[in-house]
């Protein structure tokens, strides 16, 4: 709206300060404002920030398929790598196949460019770069051997890529990476491997978030009066919390399962270091266990062993779209997993979904 005048208030903004929201906002307006397709006709140096390039992919995918075409084309195949990664951003966000310039970023010569395809290789469900994708997953660079076992479990590798997920949650395995192995790993193991992967995620106190989360995705009967006992632990009751609803489908707020008083939050070391973590934490409830003990007690009985549950169901009875069957975008993100395994060669649901501004208030492209 603000046309030159906002531009220009934007990049001043950025020269004080180039963190998410004002890079962001400037790269989004320059896009609008300028014509040119190379980068460097686009956007200043001070713009182009590897450190916020998550910032400048999503300032890219907010633009309008016409604003972007001829740009998409030019960049995919050039030879700039940001150029690169920023399509293959806008191409994972809108869920387009980039068809025949996948493969070849598979193996680019910028890590950043070929963790993108092997993510969207994934995210796609291109089931005929399986075999690429296994080949690279022995690469030396650990942030390759991740996007490589990830994208490759999700299309279907059952054997070498589900068991070497289960290895890369570590104390030193970077958050984002770990909540991605955890969700899906209980999804692609056998129920024995599973639970090993878990218990031994239980047994350091680096890992056990993680673990935590991994039971959520098990969803299995037997785990829920576990998890009750887990709330009791400040640094892991609200993730306990969130398992214990993302198997049984409780509603914490809804159904006043929450604790009357919540406590000041507890120092957790993994949670401050991930922003993204801290975010999630900040928005979950705190659980109070006797509140859901009695809860449980009258529904026990529909948690049946051998079954993995979602939501209060029996996981494989859930059917798309995920907006009907979870309201909370982390919900809709466990269904849009177990959705994406049974079809290795379907996309995987896009639960993050575009927020789109609208006459009155905002909704999200699906």
């Amino acid at each position: 709206m603000g046309r030159q005048a906002g531009l220009d208030l934007a990049l001043e903004s950025l020269a004080v300060a180039a963190e998410y929201g004002e890079v962001f906002t400037a790269f989004h307006l320059l896009l609008h404002a300028r014509p040119g397709l190379a980068l460097a006709e686009i956007a200043p140096t001070e713009v182009l920030i590897w450190d916020q390039v998550a910032a400048l992919g999503a300032a890219a995918a907010w633009c309008a398929p016409d604003l972007m075409a001829a740009r998409m084309r030019d960049w995919i195949s050039g030879l700039d790598p940001m150029a690169a990664w920023l399509a293959l951003e806008i191409c994972g966000t809108r869920r387009i196949d980039p068809k025949g310039h996948l493969k070849p970023l598979l193996s680019h010569r910028n890590p950043r460019v070929a963790a993108r395809a092997m993510q969207l290789a994934g995210e796609l469900g291109r089931a005929d770069l399986a075999p690429d994708l296994a080949r690279m997953a022995d690469t030396s660079d650990p942030d390759l051997r991740f996007w490589a076992s990830w994208a490759s479990a999700l299309l279907g590798d059952r054997r070498a890529a589900a068991a070497g997920l289960a290895t890369f949650i570590t104390a030193e395995t970077p958050a984002p990476h770990a909540r991605m192995a955890a969700e899906i790993l209980p999804l692609v193991l056998d129920d024995r491997a599973a639970r090993t992967a878990i218990a031994r995620l239980m047994s350091d106190r680096a890992t056990e978030r993680w673990g935590i989360l991994a039971t959520g995705a098990l969803g299995a009967a037997d785990t829920l009066d576990w998890l009750l006992r887990q709330m009791a632990e400040p640094t892991l009751s609200r993730i306990a919390g969130a398992a214990f609803c993302r198997i049984t489908g409780a509603r914490l707020s809804a159904e006043s399962l929450e604790l009357e008083v919540f406590p000041d939050d507890p120092d957790d070391p993994v949670v401050a270091a991930c922003p993204q973590e801290s975010f999630i934490e900040a928005k979950l409830y705190w659980p109070d266990p006797e509140k859901l003990a009695r809860w449980l007690a009258p529904n026990r009985a529909r948690f049946v062993p051998q079954t993995r549950f979602l939501l209060g169901v029996a996981a494989w009875t859930l059917q798309p779209p995920i907006e009907a069957t979870a309201f909370y975008q982390l919900d809709q993100r466990a269904v849009a997993l177990e959705l994406a395994v049974r079809a290795p060669d379907a996309p995987l649901p896009n639960w993050r979904g575009a927020v789109l501004p609208q006459p009155r208030g905002f909704t999200r492209r699906w």
